[in-house]
């Protein structure tokens, strides 16, 4: 046995072992069993270094344009190059611009849309991303995304300004998926500093429970702070009628089953997801 043990840690098995062990340990290093990477080989993880960090680091308007700097990078702050031909995998950005009015506590979007309801063939707004829009490059990893949207001549330069980007990597060739990622960034006009902002519920909260929150088929859009951007007043469902406000749309969604009108038989719909089976795990009136 003695003989047995002392053989094996002298020849080369016992080295290729050795090296395997490592190898699998830093393959699983900063993943879980949830991860894609975490079963990959460790020479192609450490190669795509997997994940995307968003920052957005200025905004202006001038001349009624938007532009916005923002810097792409991997989890070890390598930068990327957005259309993949650098670095792996090409990175997708969205940019929404909104701000609060004088007196208000919510957002109001400049970026909307117009859908024509099938209930009533009429139209109604909803705030969106921005399309259209012209990118340039910077540096390496930094870009400015100029929107195509152009705020009124009457805007107020004294208003909070918000710019949210949600965004993702295309890993699919290298068998990882998509990354995302989601930033904002609050910035007074005149250059004044930021005194009003809407901070209600944090993403945290929400992901207690969902974890993590995702919305929009792709699960692009994860952070609160982006979601209150479109989900304001202003915008409506178009294929129910129901509000798409945040505060409304997420107080009915946990409501669900009790909600009165569920309860009186009508369905209580988002697009085409129904949420009248929601049944909230806790006392409703619990809402932090």
């Amino acid at each position: 046995m003695s003989r047995l043990r002392k053989g094996f840690f002298s020849t080369p098995v016992f080295i290729l072992v050795l090296l395997g062990l490592v190898s699998v340990a830093a393959q699983k290093a900063g993943f879980t069993v949830h991860d894609l990477a975490y079963y990959l080989d460790s020479n192609l993880i450490n190669f795509v270094r997997p994940g995307l960090k968003i920052r957005i680091l200025s905004a202006t308007i001038e001349s009624s344009r938007i532009t916005v700097r923002f810097r792409l990078t991997d989890p070890r702050d390598v930068p990327l190059d957005r259309d993949g031909a650098f670095t792996p995998g090409p990175v997708t950005t969205s940019f929404i611009a909104a701000y609060i009015p004088r007196g208000a506590t919510q957002y109001t979007a400049y970026t909307t849309r117009t859908r024509i309801s099938p209930l009533n063939n009429q139209a109604v707004l909803q705030a969106t991303a921005d399309s259209g829009g012209t990118y340039a490059k910077v540096a390496d990893g930094e870009y400015t995304y100029t929107f195509r949207t152009t705020v009124p001549a009457t805007f107020d330069p004294a208003a909070t300004h918000t710019i949210g980007v949600y965004a993702t990597r295309n890993l699919a060739e290298f068998e990882l998926g998509t990354q995302v990622a989601n930033g904002t960034y609050n910035f007074v006009p005149n250059g004044s500093a930021v005194r009003t902002v809407r901070d209600v519920v944090r993403t945290e909260a929400c992901n207690k429970c969902h974890d993590p929150l995702a919305a929009h088929g792709g699960g692009a859009r994860r952070n609160v702070e982006l979601c209150v951007l479109c989900h304001t007043p202003q915008t409506t469902d178009d294929l129910t009628l129901n509000p798409a406000d945040f505060r409304v749309m997420i107080h009915k969604i946990h409501m669900g089953e009790d909600l009165p009108s569920v309860k009186a038989g009508k369905p209580y719909k988002l697009e085409n997801d129904d949420f009248s089976t929601v049944a909230f795990p806790n006392d409703v009136r619990n809402c932090e």
